[in-house]
């Protein structure tokens, strides 16, 4: 299925999953392609999320039950479509649709991240079906599914999947244990007039808190965020994800995954492909000063 995930069967999915559910297709703009294709109703005020396959319909549901969830914790989070009973199915796709939020400035911070995961983590339990969290699932699938990759570097990366894989299961953590957001970064959040709210529930989870922690340590060492803001983001939280001696365990898992994510559109954009190939170069040698570009 994940061949046929481009925007030209996509815009397909989208116009006929709208005239499923009695909403104007008229205008629909792709936002962004990655796990999910993510467009934009102009004239409805909606967002619409396509999900890769019909073995992602579990996934859907349990993003709309944790956004309920939330919303009854007082955690601000996307909402819903209210008037539509989804998700809904066409041709294989899953689809979700949500409130479209008006953005304002200034952008969010790491502080409101931080702020927005230690609500979430303090919310209690949910009433949804979490997983188990296992933050190298996705990665040999996606190497299977990667025919545009060299066979040097999907074997280089999924001997690497395969090491962290152990490294992993040897960890002992020292944040309490409970649904974590699982893909917590800046691109995640959006400010409107009220507050900044919190996005994406697709990797939500029964985990360990410290890996909400790491993306925003990652965008430190390779994406540039200034340590100041790193500092501000620990303060907020209260807690150094790097004091913790499991640290790089989770770093490097968070590169791999940050990769591969990546790698399933190189045969659409030679951006992506040259990107890919550094992030893969540096990773090959080594080399932590290698500054990774965010896509």
């Amino acid at each position: 299925m994940a061949a046929d995930f481009t925007p030209q069967v996509l815009t397909d999915v989208v116009t006929a999953t709208c005239r499923t559910v009695e909403l104007d297709p008229a205008g629909a703009e792709l936002l962004r392609l990655g796990e999910n294709a993510i467009y934009r109703l102009a004239s409805e005020g909606v967002i619409a999320r396509i999900a890769r396959g019909h073995d992602r319909l579990p996934v859907m549901e349990k993003e709309l039950c944790v956004a309920a969830w939330l919303q009854a914790s007082g955690v601000p989070a996307i909402e819903p479509h209210d008037d539509i009973s989804q998700p809904v199915v066409v041709s294989g796709y899953p689809v979700t649709f949500w409130k479209e939020l008006t953005p304002t400035e200034p952008s969010p911070t790491a502080a409101d991240l931080a702020d927005l995961l230690r609500r979430f983590h303090a919310a209690g339990d949910a009433p949804c079906e979490l997983q188990e969290f296992d933050p190298l699932y996705q990665v040999e699938p996606r190497l299977d599914a990667a025919e545009a990759v060299r066979d040097e570097d999907r074997e280089f990366l999924r001997t690497r999947c395969r090491e962290l894989v152990k490294r992993y299961a040897e960890l002992e953590f020292v944040l309490p244990y409970g649904p974590i957001h699982g893909d917590a970064h800046i691109g995640n959040l959006l400010r409107t007039e009220e507050h900044v709210v919190l996005l994406d529930f697709e990797v939500v989870a029964l985990g360990p808190r410290e890996w909400d922690l790491i993306p925003t340590s990652v965008s430190g060492q390779r994406l540039g965020l200034p340590k100041e803001r790193y500092r501000a983001f620990c303060d907020a939280y209260g807690f150094d994800v790097r004091t913790w001696p499991g640290y790089t365990v989770l770093r490097d898992v968070r590169e791999l995954t940050m990769t591969t994510w990546l790698m399933q559109n190189v045969g659409e954009d030679p951006r992506i492909a040259e990107e890919f190939e550094l992030r893969v170069r540096s990773l090959r040698e080594g080399d932590r000063d290698v500054v990774w570009h965010a896509f």
